[in-house]
């Protein structure tokens, strides 16, 4: 394969051969005002190109026909729509001195190739110019990072009928920086967003926005523009194309996807239809149907989810993960744009499946296929944010010494006391096993033992001798439910010939699921 560079410089050499027939016709320079492109993108437009043919006093140029070639550095694939699959026209194209007739470019990979553009005749110290515009590329193969933005430039070869302009290879120009148009995404407790990090939950209970308000809110994601204008509308996208064009080619504005992963069975998440504008700009972020397709459809919100200030709208979730997808429908260029989506869960109590694992969450901009402009890299995500655990209901209760040596037994009681008389501000319903381990001399093998089901407002009653026979030390008992509490009654005998007792309550651990145990306050009576 002949590089660029050798194909310039052949050019160059090719337009050496021709300068001696330079008098009578007229000389080109090109030129460009440089932009800049987001790297995500496969559709980014570059600066269009002007090329200056002139003529000097006392030299006129004859009219007659053209042909360009346009040679791009790094060698960007070209990604302007094909709107001929015949002839291989694209959207890119040439049009000289501002005239609505245009000449649609070839594309071979970085080249663009345009023949037969009507040259005009071209007075003494006179010009011309000629466009090319629309010219789109997939900027994704670009290293971005922190220092100065990767360039892309272009070098033209411009040829013409005798008498009409000198043969060159016009000096490159640069048509484009490129950068990360998403900056790294934020992860926040609250909205606004000022605490970083995410809620945590516990299965046993029930969750929903109306219910329980901001207590059911999850984390809040926010989604960060790196360079002004980076986020546009449809409005703002189609500004770019050529208006010579006749056919818009831009199907809808910026779109960015939230894709969650990692949630739990049992819970569902909803976001808002309208993200929240953090910043003094004027741009809108509203949540679409998909992430294809070629127009915005807007989603109503959920009857069964809102809060105050916020109409809400379900993720549809698919084994635990699921994508929202919102557009830009008012942009701000002149704006560094951030945006707050605040994630609700709601969930029904005893539903949910525990995870310690987080939901996650990926933003990027979002995939709309590769007809659609514009369109971003499949996977681009700027960042990936972990999110909310669903804990499990616990509670671990100390039996700090019980024993079934030398005469002596223990009987044990442990009370789920998750019905209670105090309504809406009580504890919520809920049963399980729970799981007595034994630490000290004489433990059984295993040394642990699982109890039968405890349904809640009962009592679980056990004497030491029936599962841990000549065991003295201490137990922990892990019950798969709040609210439980403890009693222990050790004696050396029952009945008229009994000797000491002693009982006492249990200590209850704090719940390890939600905080580390405390060396410093110890066990404490409560939950």
């Amino acid at each position: 394969m002949v590089s660029i560079s050798k194909k310039v410089f052949g050019l160059a050499g090719i337009a050496t051969v021709f300068a001696g027939m330079a008098f009578g016709q007229a000389t080109c320079t090109q030129a460009s005002t440089t932009n800049i492109i987001r790297a995500e993108g496969t559709t980014e437009q570059v600066s269009p190109i002007v090329i200056t043919c002139s003529t000097t006093a006392g030299t006129a140029a004859a009219p007659g026909t053209g042909s360009i070639q346009v040679f791009l550095s790094p060698a960007l694939p070209v990604t302007s729509k094909v709107l001929n699959t015949a002839t291989g026209a694209t959207e890119a194209i040439a049009f000289v001195n501002g005239s609505p007739t245009q000449y649609n470019a070839t594309v071979s990979g970085s080249t663009l190739n345009i023949s037969n553009i009507t040259l005009p005749a071209l007075p003494p110290n006179s010009n011309f110019t000629i466009t090319i515009a629309n010219v789109r590329v997939n900027a994704t193969s670009l290293s971005v990072g922190s220092g100065v933005p990767p360039s892309i430039s272009a070098t033209s070869f411009i040829s013409g009928s005798a008498g009409s302009i000198v043969p060159a290879a016009l000096a490159a120009v640069q048509v484009s920086f490129a950068q990360n148009g998403l900056a790294s995404a934020a992860l926040y407790k609250n909205n606004p967003g000022t605490t970083t990090g995410s809620n945590s939950f516990v299965v046993c209970k029930a969750y929903d926005p109306i219910t329980n308000g901001a207590a059911s809110l999850a984390f809040t994601v926010q989604v960060r523009e790196n360079f002004a204008s980076a986020f546009r509308s449809v409005a703002s996208e189609s500004s770019q194309v050529s208006t010579t064009l006749a056919a818009n080619t831009v199907n809808d504005g910026t779109r960015v996807s939230l894709s969650f992963s990692n949630v739990p069975a049992g819970v569902a998440l909803y976001v808002p239809v309208i993200a929240l504008n953090s910043t003094t700009g004027g741009g809108l972020l509203r949540l679409t149907n998909s992430a294809a397709g070629t127009a915005f459809a807007a989603v109503s919100a959920s009857t069964a989810a809102s809060v105050t200030g916020l109409n809400l709208a379900a993720v549809a979730l698919t084994s635990g993960a699921g994508t929202a997808t919102f557009e830009v429908t008012t942009d701000d260029p002149n704006a560094l744009d951030k945006y707050d989506v605040p994630v609700f869960i709601v969930t029904t109590a005893n539903s949910a499946t525990p995870a310690s694992t987080g939901v996650g969450v990926a933003v990027a901009f979002a995939p709309t296929g590769s007809t659609v402009i514009p369109n971003f890299v499949v996977g681009s995500a700027t960042s990936t944010l972990t999110g909310s655990t669903f804990n499990a209901c616990t509670t671990s209760l100390l039996f700090p010494f019980v024993t079934n040596q030398l005469g002596f037994d223990t009987g044990i009681a442990i009370s789920n006391t998750s019905t209670d008389p105090f309504g809406t501000k009580g504890a919520t319903t809920q049963a399980g096993t729970c799981t007595l381990n034994f630490y000290g001399a004489g433990a059984p093998s295993p040394a642990n033992v699982t109890t039968p089901n405890v349904p809640t407002g009962t009592t679980y009653t056990q004497v030491l001798s029936g599962v841990a026979a000549g065991f003295q030390g201490y137990v922990i008992a892990q019950c798969a439910f709040q609210y439980a509490h403890g009693f222990a009654f050790i004696t050396n005998g029952v009945g008229t010939n009994g000797g000491l007792s002693q009982g006492y309550l249990a200590g209850v651990i704090p719940d390890v699921n939600q905080v580390s145990r405390a060396t410093a306050t110890g066990e404490v009576l409560g939950n």
